[in-house]
């Protein structure tokens, strides 16, 4: 359907320049003529060349950096090695939220527990994989971590509520705080909010 209406776009801007075209090529052929010679000189031709070649780079760039982006299920087997949490056979990738250096896969409802999986691509390969739980027994509490390929490397995260909207700073004014609090914590720590 969106080819058919970029196609129809096309049709309705390119029909009136044609034939404007055809009606001073019936004027006079020779004038005609020779402004297209005129028109398609060699900095035309090297302009038109090199948008051509820009075009050509800039899709290659899209389709094929990241050289290597097969980090998906079948990657489990090496996740396994690694101690990196897997993706369910049934899980998703979620096309509105992944870029081209970006992939999001969702476990589907009931999301508790492990829920998602950011994978984070250099030019090369993988650069950091993010694995989100959720604890239903501790409302709007969030934790992650976050392995580093290039140093094999974990970093364990919690996000809570924070309890005070409000406070008072030294001048005795009023503060508002963020809704909630993003803490760096140990892997012990991160392993019982998994598992109470």
């Amino acid at each position: 359907m969106n080819n058919l209406i970029f196609y129809s776009l096309g049709f309705l801007i390119l029909l009136p320049i044609s034939i404007g075209y055809y009606i001073d090529y019936k004027n006079d052929p020779k004038e005609f003529k020779l402004s297209l010679k005129n028109f398609w000189n060699k900095r035309s031709s090297k302009a038109l060349l090199l948008l051509i070649l820009y075009l050509s780079l800039v899709k290659i760039y899209e389709h094929t950096i990241p050289l290597n982006k097969n980090y998906g299920i079948e990657f489990n087997l090496t996740r396994k090695k690694l101690g990196i949490p897997l993706i369910g056979e049934n899980w998703k990738i979620d096309k509105s939220q992944s870029e081209q250096f970006e992939t999001y896969w969702w476990k589907p409802e009931p999301r508790n527990g492990h829920f998602k999986k950011v994978i984070e691509y250099g030019i090369l390969k993988a650069k950091t994989e993010t694995d989100f739980y959720q604890n239903k027994k501790q409302l709007r509490t969030f934790a992650w971590s976050v392995f580093n390929f290039e140093n094999e490397t974990f970093e364990y995260y919690i996000e809570k509520p924070n309890q005070e909207i409000i406070s008072v700073t030294e001048k005795g004014n009023l503060k508002w705080e963020k809704p909630t609090i993003i803490t760096k914590i140990n892997k012990s720590e991160f392993e019982k909010y998994k598992t109470e």
